[in-house]
């Protein structure tokens, strides 16, 4: 299957938070190299990585999960973001990213690689038998990485054991203080297995 990601235009986000990413693809992965800069006049904190626990208990920071969701006309919207909450049953807590603090002028880049063919993804929903799934065709990936601005919505952030640099993040309405900035890349012959189940797709705009 033949598949190109072409670049876009820096997309700047009214707030002044600065995405760039070069997508690529190479074998089965389509990959992400991005940066994050903050040129708000206050500090920001940028989702970096998932919470993972180990067999045997230990925790992790997981920092090349990604969310993937089937958006509207042809896109798929994929990054580092807080995913949709589900309808289909009660959540006590909400599994957010851990986030690394932006100051003012302040760069983060990463890396994130994806196995095709892709597949919607959120850390609420396992993975489906494969009959459960269907193949849509798609038109541009919209690359998106969700922060937080210090200060705004009683912002709280404290530091993981273990991943030191990596914050916990908390406000009096967290999902809904969560912004994102975006990038879009056309695409050629790619496709993503949609899911069948009670998926939630209702991101809120950028």
């Amino acid at each position: 299957m033949s598949s190109t990601l072409r670049d876009t235009d820096t997309q700047r986000a009214p707030n002044r938070v600065v995405l760039t990413c070069r997508p690529g693809k190479s074998g089965n992965k389509l990959s992400f190299l991005y940066a994050v800069e903050n040129r708000e006049p206050t500090a920001i904190y940028a989702m970096h990585a998932m919470p993972s626990i180990a067999a045997n208990g230990d925790a992790s920071a997981n920092d090349q999960h990604a969310v993937v969701i089937l958006g509207e006309q042809g896109n798929v919207i994929l990054g580092k973001f807080a995913a949709p909450m589900p309808a289909d049953r009660q959540v006590a807590v909400p599994a957010l990213p851990l986030a690394k603090r932006l100051p003012p002028g302040g760069r983060l880049e990463g890396l994130i690689e994806i196995q095709l063919p892709l597949a919607e993804t959120s850390p609420y929903f396992g993975d489906l038998p494969l009959r459960q799934y269907e193949m849509i065709d798609f038109e541009a990936v919209i690359f998106s990485i969700g922060y937080w601005l210090e200060g705004v919505d009683g912002l709280a952030a404290v530091p993981t054991d273990y991943a030191p640099d990596l914050f916990v993040v908390v406000t009096r309405k967290t999902l809904l203080s969560a912004r994102r900035v975006t990038q879009r890349f056309p695409t050629k012959a790619l496709q993503i297995f949609k899911r069948m189940d009670a998926f939630p797709r209702n991101l809120p705009p950028e």
